[in-house]
């Protein structure tokens, strides 16, 4: 019975098949429209991608673009501050020219030879960025200035600095060492 089954199912199948008429179908018409679909999905997923890739790069490409001026910028710092170890070190040297030179006579031919090296030391030291803090008179900053003393006043208004007790410095405008002051109450 299986084979008289399947035998009908082949006879209705070939019926089927000559009455469609095959002339009458546009197979082009049918195939361009598959093939049209294919070609759609096949352009929207490479546009897709295409999207996704030129996104990822243009990410990729800032990023990039922001790490190259980072690393510039700390090379630029790197150079700016190298010789604050140094500069830091020939401080207290300049205490001591300072302090030997406190009340000595200047007609002395061995305090002007020091005189000029200590010049020469501070034009080399502010070639490389060094400027000393202004304190005596001025009004005290703590990002400056490091109070030691305070005392009452008369001649010099409140929070002002009387006296300067300790040079500060500042490299590149970095405070490398404040000013050891005396402050008006």
């Amino acid at each position: 019975m299986d084979n008289e089954k399947q035998h009908d199912e082949d006879l209705l199948e070939e019926d089927l098949v000559e009455e469609i008429n095959e002339d009458d179908l546009d197979e082009d018409y049918i195939d361009g429209e598959i093939v049209d679909d294919d070609e759609e999905v096949k352009e929207e997923i490479i546009e897709e991608d295409f999207d996704e890739f030129k996104d990822k790069y243009q990410r990729l490409l800032a990023d990039f673009t922001n790490y190259k001026q980072r690393e510039e910028a700390g090379k630029a710092d790197f150079k700016k501050y190298a010789c604050s170890n140094l500069v830091e070190k020939l401080l207290p040297v300049l205490d001591n020219f300072d302090r030997a030179l406190t009340g000595a006579d200047e007609s002395d031919p061995l305090v002007k030879g020091v005189i000029m090296t200590r010049d020469e030391m501070l034009r080399i030291l502010a070639n490389e960025g060094l400027e000393p803090i202004p304190s005596d008179g001025e009004i005290f900053d703590y990002n400056l200035h490091q109070a030691v003393l305070t005392e009452e006043s008369d001649e010099v208004e409140a929070d002002h600095i009387i006296e300067t007790l300790q040079k500060g410095y500042k490299l590149n405008d970095r405070v490398i060492r404040p000013a050891m002051v005396k402050v008006a109450k």
